[in-house]
């Protein structure tokens, strides 16, 4: 794990090596047969980063584990020794002593005799001659850490029957080792420690005799690189930088899937203009901070266009503070006193790591975009999509944090981006299910004005039949009867003798047109035989394919001859011969009844070919309305899916509540399903398509009380704070009820509400599509937050400044796995806010994901046991003059200077080594 910053480092306190008399408890082959190499494999294999060698009053196999460490190192491996020893003071009391990575086995032998051990050097049961207290007195005079060991076991520290001499040791060491913490009995050995209330760590190693006791116990230790400084830092402290195996629950290094590794800036106005302002970051809590104008919170807006979050400010509208301020900070600065950070090469280039892929994301000032790039282990390579979508991140400066805190419902915004509403995909499905919705409505209206035509169908079908009857009466029904018949039957025929005669013509010309290929052999060699019999075998085809064009010519003679024989044949026909007896008998009719003075007879054929076309159209429009009754139920279905969709999305944002808000003892955030009103009139007028003031009696007056909307309005407020919650369905339907009666408005009346003739004149010149359009619409639900003042919640818009930012502060650190990048959260804090919020929200919430603080408050940077912090300075551009863990010198150093108060946070949180830290 390749990091920035302090991390986690597993550390074994307490080994022995073959320098150990008692090396393999009794086994001299383990003793004499293990390598140094085999040694530290063993630890490797168990996952040891840190060990410590402790053997019994000598450090000879130090030198040895160290060079062949510095061998596994150019192979890949992670091992780093730090020389030790386990002295055995007088009283046969073990004291451990860890030294820097760079002692070697000469420093450890020196601190021995130092403690005046005089017996035989890797034999536990020889003792030195100075007692416990002066045992761990030298070991930390000579650079090292001091810790008793096995306290609570044989020749431990606990053996000791006086609290005085207890006490002694337990003062100038750094920490102890103990087995068995839970001994908390009377009798128990550790009572006469804990009895005593010192407030020293608690470690533990495994002291390992054999290599199958190798990992069996040890200690998570906070570091930012294995150091006796950064050992002794996390020794004083304690419980936020030391974790014993037998508390362990999981991997202390696990970190948020989801990562900013770093951001660099290149040619901007005050950044990165002699070379590339690059800032890498820890996977846990950083702290940006610098004195008034280094550019702290530029550093913030440089992300926030690198990740492509701009877009977020720019949702808001032109006169909005925070909108302008972003504006002034994008401007192009043509001259050194012009507003505007950007000049017209800028680049920003955020690198950001997801289930540990490697993505590059940059922004240049040209394009005003942001490119992907995704490192495949050699290059990067372009990708497509966009970059706010693809990468999540939130960024908020203190004064987007106080805009959340006059408006919570904004909050909403940020809640539908967790995973837990994916609001994008929900937008996809909605949008989906609306478009249907409005294309099934479509549907049906084409249809319906379709059908307009049925009326004049009917009566043009009565009065073709009347005309009809009106011939028929003339008692010659049987004649037209026949005719009728006769011609229907012929027409029949007559069709299909010319198609007959047309496909006959077809394939005529087919023929005609196309040649017979020619046979061309005089590239063959006739004096090879197979050639020769390739030859032969191509003239049969050859002749085939003559044949069968002569075959083609005479069948289509014969159908000729066939379509001519036919055709005599009908001619004399005894079908023929009727059909002619009735044409003539027909004829004779129609000179009749003219000579008798019938209007148009002759107009019988005519109407009768009326009748069909109109019976035919009148049929299909009884599939159209067919059609219409399937259409109609469709599209209550789909109105009904739109309805579920929009309340699984109220659901989502409940459940999202209820999963990470429920339990939090500062606030208090409520969702009311379709009870918004804050955006309530403008977005019905959206869809009525009347945007200005007018109708406002009708519609929605909120200083008067009065308009449909706001009765809607008070209705599903009654709704939701009466009934449960997750139970929504009564809110729902009372939205649905009032678009019935919207859509009845020439009623005159919706919710209660008279409505003006010209709203319902407005109304009724609103074309269809309107309609469908507002029978999509739903009120947005409405969010509530109240935050406790220590006796009761009050609702945030009664709080003060700092208990606003307090509540907004406390809801955006209450969840999420994506990183976030805060500027300034401690402004308009007191200093118990900041300890009891921001500081504890902080590292409850750190090891589920990044948090990147641009902070003036040392308190946030100390007691948030930042795991990296870097300190810029303006020298005429942004500048980093230190970055690291707390336990870095120049760091804790820029901490003091840059930070009021930093000296006096440094000092509460250690101050057992103050002094210490301050020189260095």
């Amino acid at each position: 794990m390749d990091f920035v910053g302090a991390r986690w480092w597993k550390f074994d306190f307490h080994t022995h090596s073959p320098a150990s008399f008692d090396y393999g408890r009794g086994d001299k082959g383990v003793r004499d047969s293990i390598t140094p190499r085999d040694w530290l494999i063993g630890y490797i294999e168990k996952g040891i980063e840190c060990v410590a060698v402790t053997d019994h009053n000598t450090g000879d196999w130090i030198d040895k584990l160290k060079e062949e460490a510095a061998k596994l190192s150019q192979e890949g491996y992670t091992i780093h020794v730090f020389p030790g020893v386990e002295v055995t003071a007088n009283s046969n009391i073990h004291v451990l002593g860890i030294f820097d990575p760079s002692a070697t086995s000469a420093d450890i032998n020196s601190v021995i005799g130092a403690c005046k051990f005089r017996g035989t050097k890797g034999d536990s049961d020889s003792v030195a001659e100075e007692s416990a207290e002066n045992v761990v007195k030298e070991i930390v005079l000579g650079g090292g850490v001091a810790i008793p060991a096995h306290i609570d076991m044989k020749a431990g520290l606990c053996q000791q029957t006086s609290s005085h001499t207890i006490r002694q040791v337990c003062d100038h060491a750094n920490a102890v080792e103990i087995i068995f913490p839970d001994q908390e009995r009377n009798d128990a050995p550790l009572s006469k420690y804990l009895n005593l209330g010192v407030d020293l760590p608690s470690v533990i190693g495994s002291d390992a005799h054999l290599p199958t006791q190798v990992g069996r116990a040890y200690t998570w230790v906070k570091m930012s690189s294995p150091s006796i400084e950064g050992l002794k830092l996390a020794l004083v402290d304690g419980s936020s930088s030391l974790i014993r195996s037998n508390d362990e629950n999981a991997n202390p290094n696990r970190a948020s899937n989801t990562l900013l590794r770093s951001v660099t800036v290149e040619k901007a106005k005050y950044a990165g203009r002699s070379s590339p302002l690059t800032i890498q970051f820890n996977p846990w809590l950083n702290s940006i901070i610098g004195g008034r104008g280094s550019g702290k919170s530029s550093v913030l807006e440089f992300i926030r266009i690198g990740m492509d979050r701009a877009r977020d400010i720019y949702e808001l509208t032109d006169d909005n503070e925070i909108r302008r301020s972003l504006d002034s900070f994008m401007k192009i600065s043509r001259s050194r006193d012009s507003e505007g950070v950007m000049l017209d090469e800028t680049r920003i280039s955020c690198i950001y790591t997801r289930d540990d892929v490697w993505y590059r994301l940059t922004w240049d000032r040209g394009s005003n975009d942001v490119a992907i790039d995704r490192y495949d282990g050699e290059s990067w390579v372009r990708e497509e999509g966009a970059a706010h979508s693809r990468f999540p991140i939130k960024i908020f400066s203190q004064k987007q944090i106080f805009n959340l805190a006059k408006n919570p419902n904004t909050l909403l915004r940020l809640i539908d981006e967790s995973s837990t509403v994916d609001f994008q995909q929900w937008k996809m499905d909605w949008s989906e299910k609306k478009s249907h919705f409005q294309t099934l409505c479509s549907q049906r209206r084409e249809l319906e004005s379709r059908l307009s035509n049925k009326s004049v169908l009917l009566g043009q079908l009565s009065d073709v039949e009347q005309k009809i009857k009106t011939i028929e009466k003339s008692g010659h029904r049987s004649i037209l009867t026949n005719f009728q018949e006769f011609r229907s039957k012929r027409v029949e025929i007559e069709q299909y003798e010319a198609d007959i005669e047309r496909f006959k013509v077809q394939i005529a010309n087919a023929v005609n047109s196309m040649q017979k290929p020619q046979l061309e052999l005089s590239r063959l060699n006739l004096e090879l035989g197979m050639e020769l019999e390739v030859k032969t075998r191509l003239q049969q085809l050859d002749s085939s394919a003559s044949s069968f064009r002569n075959e083609v010519e005479n069948a289509v003679e014969r159908m000729e001859r066939e379509l001519t024989s036919f055709k005599e044949w009908y001619e004399s026909s005894e079908f023929n011969t009727a059909h002619v007896a009735v044409n003539t008998s027909y004829k004779e009719l129609i000179e009749r009844l003219q000579s008798e003075g019938i209007e148009s007879p002759s107009d019988y054929e005519r109407l009768i070919g009326q009748k069909e076309e109109i019976t035919q159209s009148l049929n299909e429009l009884k599939q159209i309305e067919a059609q219409i009754g399937e259409l109609r139920s469709s599209i209550d279905s789909a109105y009904w899916d739109l309805i579920e969709c929009r309340k699984r999305l109220s659901k989502n944002r409940l459940a999202f509540l209820k999963e990470n808000l429920t339990e939090n003892p500062s606030i208090k955030v409520n969702l009311e399903p379709l009870s918004d009103t804050s955006n309530l009139e403008s977005s019905f007028r959206s869809k009525l398509g009347r945007q200005d003031s007018a109708f406002s009696s009708e519609i929605y007056d909120s200083d008067r009380e009065c308009g449909f909307l706001y009765s809607l309005n008070q209705r599903i407020t009654s709704e939701s704070s009466n009934s449960n919650q997750l139970e929504m369905d009564s809110c729902f339907s009372r939205v649905h009820d009032f678009k019935e009666q919207l859509f009845n408005f020439n009623s005159g009346e919706v919710e209660g509400t008279k409505l003006g003739k010209r709203f319902i004149d407005f109304m009724s010149q609103l074309p269809a599509q309107t309609f469908d359009e507002m029978t999509t619409w739903f009120p947005d639900d409405k969010l509530s937050i109240k935050f406790s003042d220590g006796k009761r919640f009050k609702d945030v818009s009664q709080g003060s400044a700092g208990q606003k930012a307090s509540a907004i502060l406390s809801f955006l650190l209450s969840y999420g796995t994506e990183p976030l990048v805060l500027d300034q959260p401690e402004d308009d804090l007191d200093n118990g806010l900041i300890s009891s919020l921001i500081v504890t929200k902080i590292q409850e919430n750190k090891s589920e994901r990044q948090i990147i603080v641009v902070t003036h408050n040392p308190n946030i940077v100390v007691n948030g046991d930042s795991e990296f912090v870097v300190a810029l300075e303006d020298r005429g551009e942004i500048h980093s003059i230190a970055s690291g863990a707390l336990q870095e010198e120049d760091v804790r150093k820029n901490v003091c200077e840059i930070m009021e108060g930093g000296e006096l946070a440094l000092q509460r949180r250690y101050k057992r080594m103050f002094n210490t830290l301050k020189t260095g």
